[in-house]
């Protein structure tokens, strides 16, 4: 950026496992993306790349081998999760990770040593490599990129983590991001060597209520993560939708700090977070000065931009 120069807007759009659904939703954002002019981030659970048959695989870091609070993919579908991965890479999106077994709580990856991380990242690659001898789907195309070195940062499950030993495992394997944290839409600082892009809090129209940007949290506040009363949908997707475009464009008014969206491809309370976000895709990543990039992007930026233009963006005194 030249001196006084205003940074565009960017907005950054993350899928949470990013494995293939009955209701094609992993498709139907590659679409939109063509459609509205937006890259996006796929953070893909490895055992999303292993067929339920061969689970045992799995030796997850502190549990039973074989076991996954996410599951397994089915056999059937591995050639369609490959499919998809394939494309979305080709159409210029980013492959990242979510890890594995997604096991949250104090015995989950709260207490997962850097080794235990290493393991796990390990584990991720291999399922990712090894698909086709995992599968028997020899027939199918193999994937056109190699993992190792596309993947360039995750989130972990249920943003949790002990930060110290993530980033010692992390910076290990050249990533430059992590995207675990919680905080507020300001322009990202580096922690232990590492981006930080931490999903932000936002307010809810209405309500004055805050929750963080990523649908299963507006899910949770609706209807306590189960599916609520079909009549309050509507109502409950607007909100959703408008809590993203207003959180934009605060930003958009202000210091133009990135916005952070977070997602998943679940149908909850009838899909009604997916189709917030469409429109959202809609209204907002064609805007002339909205920029809906990847975090790789958005990591390629920050990193050409010289030391004083990153301390003018952040207010640093």
């Amino acid at each position: 950026m030249r001196a006084g120069e205003r940074p565009p807007q960017f907005v950054v759009l993350s899928f949470d496992g990013a494995g293939v659904d009955d209701q094609d939703w992993f498709p139907a954002f590659r679409a939109a993306a063509r459609r509205n002019r937006a890259t996006l981030t796929f953070f893909l659970s490895g055992v999303y790349m292993l067929p339920s048959g061969k689970r045992d695989l799995y030796r997850p870091p502190g549990r039973k081998r074989g076991t996954s609070d996410i599951g397994f993919q089915r056999l059937s579908r591995i050639p369609e999760q490959v499919s998809e991965l394939s494309a979305a890479w080709r159409e210029g999106h980013e492959i990242g990770t979510h890890f594995n077994g997604h096991f949250c709580g104090a015995t989950g990856v709260k207490s997962w040593s850097a080794a235990d991380w290493r393991s796990e990242i390990e584990q991720f690659y291999s399922f990712v490599e090894g698909w086709k001898r995992n599968s028997g789907h020899t027939d199918v195309p193999d994937l056109p990129f190699d993992i190792r070195e596309v993947v360039k940062g995750g989130r972990t499950p249920c943003l949790e983590g002990d930060r110290d030993a993530m980033f010692n495992a992390f910076r290990k394997y050249g990533w430059r991001y992590d995207a675990s944290g919680t905080g507020q839409v300001r322009w990202p600082r580096k922690k232990g060597g590492l981006w930080q892009f931490p999903l932000p809090s936002i307010t809810m129209p209405g309500s004055g209520q805050s929750v963080l940007s990523m649908d299963y949290n507006f899910y949770t506040v609706h209807s306590g993560a189960a599916s609520g009363s079909r009549h309050k949908w509507r109502r409950w997707q607007e909100q959703t939708g408008d809590a993203y475009l207003n959180a934009v464009r605060r930003s958009l008014h202000g210091d133009r700090a990135p916005v952070f969206i977070g997602n998943h491809f679940e149908s909850w309370n009838g899909g009604i977070y997916m189709k917030a976000l469409l429109r959202f895709m809609r209204e907002v990543c064609t805007r002339e000065q909205v920029r809906c990039v990847s975090f790789a992007q958005l990591a390629d930026w920050l990193d050409m931009q010289t030391p004083e233009t990153l301390a003018r963006l952040r207010h640093d005194t």
